[in-house]
């Protein structure tokens, strides 16, 4: 008798068909258990092992209905005394999906492209159905998961669900998102008739009486609301909230699923998904069951059923799943005459094409169980690859596909101490290091960089352990091998700490000052307290003030610019400036007003510097008034320098001493002043004197005026008074008066000249010699000063 069902395997004949028994449905890989029949016991597994098979079912129509897969399973079951029965195992070619597993890192991609990439490897035929666009996923990893899987679980998230075409020669898989566009009906037609009480057909020939004969349906209570939201640092007050209301029209309909994080930063995304998510639940909301003995029933076909009793039944409906059972009678199968024919049994699960289909979301998402280090990487020739937040790229060490560059991950952040406003801390780790990378809420692709750690490659800042008491900071120079460094050094009676840069050893020590060099640590000891260095330029700069003092405050007491001794000392040298001023002004020394001037100066500098005001219990103190820049000690100032001193003061210069006030120059002392230049003594004399040299006094345009209570002495080898127009000599009431016009002596008292001899001669007379050369200098320097345009000579 003729078989109805046979098997097509690379042994031909070899193997006959007994029997099918199995279940494909939407989103699933299916499996067929094959039972065959053989002369021979001893077929060897591996001819037909991963190799097609095709079962062959006629059907009414005529056309052969195909059942195709790969041999997954094959072996000897039993034998008899006449054939040995083998078992096989069909799967479809996506089941080889489950047999590899991977890391992969996808980036920019939508899910169809991602699904085309991992199962293009594979090079079985696949088509995509697909209805709309997709978002592109920045980032999307597959995680210690098989390819079937991964691409199973996207297709769930993105609505995305497929079924196989099976073909003479190969089974195709088809991904689909919507029922209206993308299945199409039974190859016997797109209607099949009702009838439960036909059963003939069901074994023996083909007559037409292929037809659905249990058909039971049923609806169950769903939720119809849903609501998504998600989270985007890019836009932190965003709202990416969506709601979707899809109530089935039943009781109990309005309960509401949430779900966070939805899985996406665009709002238009989380529209879509709530949509999808609330077709997921709704799919399920109405599903039939039923038994026909159709031979072309088969999942991702559609069929619009008649002469149902209830008219709401007669409708389009897509098949979501079909049991098969196919068997070969014993005797059919060894070709026996007259033996009956086939079985063919078919279950199936349907639901109407009312509503979309949508996979239920089965396959679990795989999430880390707790961080992991990775490299940072980027562009060759860069130290440091980042953007506007600060997020970096990274190399899993589980990325056997990535280059260890830019494009090895997504752009990831990195969490820092501080994170603020455009302020915060700051330390972006640099490529080649070493990280540790979290993942928020478990999600693999969601990398979030919470710290970082040495290597062998990468070691720590100083040598340890023998550095193993300096805490803190240190960076390195971009390019080069420069450093700057904040060390707490904590050695035992010696902490200090340092801020240094490497350009030019430039540095600030505070406490046990020792060099810190390097990754070799402390060197060797420099001094205590508190210094600020450079080979380079230096400046310090206040813009309300600034107080240099070693008086000391022991233990920081007191506020920053305490400073009563200094402001004592300043006024005590004002009143000094003070007294001694109208003591001079007194003695017809100075002249009124100048002096009165610089008092007033320094006592409102004074004042400035003292400040006023302050509420010491709200942390308010005296401050300057003014951006005075203040030296004090209580010891000594000393400057000195090898090249020149320049002290400039736009008003007033004062120095004040309580005791004496000496200079010494190496050279000449030079006193220029605009005006005037006054010298007072209060209590002991003035002197001047010149070792080697003249004394020269001079008054270019007006007198010179000697005057002593007492007496004017002078003391010469020779004196030489010249006057060019006349010399008055007046003691008492005597005088005489030495003109061109001759000599004229006067005296109410007595005469009287004694000599051992004189003569009284003719007229004679000496001429007034010119002033020295140098008179004329000073003399053409004044007259250019006053702006004369002659001197008379």
């Amino acid at each position: 008798m003729k078989r109805r069902v046979t098997i097509q395997t690379p042994l031909g004949e070899a193997l006959q068909f007994h029997r099918l028994v199995g279940r494909e449905a939407l989103s699933q890989a299916y499996v067929f258990d094959v039972d065959l029949l053989s002369r021979s016991n001893a077929i060897d597994s591996a001819a037909v092992l991963g190799k097609p098979a095709t079962v062959v079912m006629e059907t009414e129509s005529g056309s052969p209905r195909y059942l195709a897969g790969l041999v997954t399973r094959f072996g000897l079951s039993h034998e008899d005394d006449r054939q040995a029965f083998y078992k096989m195992r069909l799967r479809p070619w996506l089941w080889l999906a489950t047999r590899r597993s991977d890391f992969r890192v996808f980036q920019d991609q939508t899910v169809p492209e991602i699904v085309a990439a991992v199962l293009g490897r594979y090079g079985h035929p696949l088509e995509q159905k697909l209805s709309r666009s997709y978002r592109t996923w920045t980032y999307c990893v597959q995680y210690h998961e098989s390819d079937f899987d991964f691409i199973s679980r996207l297709c769930e998230h993105e609505g995305i669900y497929f079924w196989f075409r099976h073909e003479a020669e190969q089974h195709v898989l088809v991904f689909a998102d919507d029922i209206a566009s993308s299945h199409a009906p039974l190859p016997g037609g797109e209607t099949v008739r009702y009838h439960p009480h036909e059963k003939a057909g069901m074994t023996g020939g083909l007559e037409a009486s292929e037809r659905i004969y249990e058909w039971a349906s049923s609806e169950e209570v769903r939720p119809g609301h849903y609501l998504n939201d998600d989270y985007d640092f890019e836009k932190p007050r965003a709202d990416l909230t969506s709601l979707r209301q899809m109530p089935p029209g039943h009781d109990h309909d309005g309960f509401e699923r949430c779900e966070w994080p939805g899985g996406f930063t665009q709002h238009d995304d989380g529209e879509t998904y709530a949509r999808i998510r609330t077709e997921e639940q709704l799919s399920e909301r109405s599903r039939v069951t039923g038994r026909a003995n159709r031979r072309d029933l088969a999942p991702g076909c559609t069929f619009t059923l008649t002469r149902h009793p209830r008219e709401d039944q007669n409708k389009e409906h897509l098949l979501l799943a079909v049991d098969y059972d196919l068997q070969e009678n014993l005797q059919a199968s060894e070709g026996v005459a007259g033996s009956e024919g086939s079985v063919q049994r078919f279950a199936f699960e349907a639901q109407p094409t009312s509503y979309a289909w949508r996979p239920p979301r089965t396959t679990a998402k795989p999430w880390t169980e707790g961080p992991q280090t990775a490299l940072v990487v980027g562009p060759a020739g860069e130290e440091i690859w980042t953007d506007r937040y600060g997020r970096i790229k990274v190399q899993f060490h589980w990325d056997r596909l990535g280059q260890r560059n830019e494009n090895s991950s997504c752009w990831v952040r990195v969490s820092t101490a501080w994170a603020g406003a455009t302020f915060g801390a700051t330390a972006l780790p640099r490529i080649g290091q070493e990280v540790i990378v979290d993942f928020l809420n478990g999600d693999p692709d969601h990398p979030i960089v919470t710290g970082r750690v040495h290597n062998a490659d990468e070691m720590p800042a100083w040598q340890l352990p023998q550095q193993k008491h300096l805490s803190g900071l240190r960076s390195r120079e971009l390019g080069g091998g420069k450093s700057n460094h904040l060390a707490l050094d904590d050695s035992s009676g010696k902490v200090q700490a340092q801020l240094k840069s490497d350009h030019q050893s430039t540095s600030l020590s505070l406490g046990h000052v020792g060099r810190i060099d390097d990754v070799s640590g402390r060197r060797d000891d420099r001094g205590q307290g508190a210094e600020l260095r450079t080979d380079g330029h230096g400046a310090l700069r206040a813009g309300q003030g600034l107080l240099l003092s070693t008086e000391a405050r022991p233990n920081a007491q007191g506020h920053i610019t305490d400073m009563p001794e200094t402001v004592a000392r300043l006024t005590e040298g004002r009143d000094l400036h003070e007294s001694l001023s109208q003591a001079a002004q007194a003695a017809k020394a100075h002249e009124a007003g100048d002096q009165d001037e610089v008092a007033k100066a320094l006592k409102a500098q004074n004042d400035a510097i003292k400040g006023s005001g302050g509420d010491k219990a709200h942390g308010l103190f005296p401050e300057f008034q003014e951006p005075h820049l203040t030296l004090a000690s209580p010891a000594g100032i000393q400057t000195t320098t090898a090249g020149s001193t320049h002290i400039v003061s736009g008003e007033h210069t004062a120095i004040t001493s309580g005791a004496h006030t000496s200079v010494a120059t190496g050279n000449s002392f030079l006193v220029s002043a605009k005006n005037a230049v006054r010298l007072s003594a209060a209590r002991a004399g003035i002197r001047m004197t010149a070792a080697k040299d003249d004394i020269d006094i001079t008054a270019m345009k007006a007198s010179i005026n000697a005057l002593a209570k007492l007496n004017i002495k002078m003391e010469a080898n020779r004196i030489t008074i010249t006057a060019r127009d006349e010399v008055l000599i007046n003691g008492g009431s005597s005088y005489t008066r030495w003109n061109a016009n001759g000599i004229e002596s006067g005296t109410n008292g007595v005469w009287r000249a004694h000599a051992a001899s004189h003569s009284l001669m003719g007229p004679a007379s000496l001429p007034v010699k010119p002033h020295s050369e140098s008179d004329c200098k000073l003399r053409e320097g004044g007259a250019s000063n006053e702006g004369a345009g002659s001197l008379a000579r």
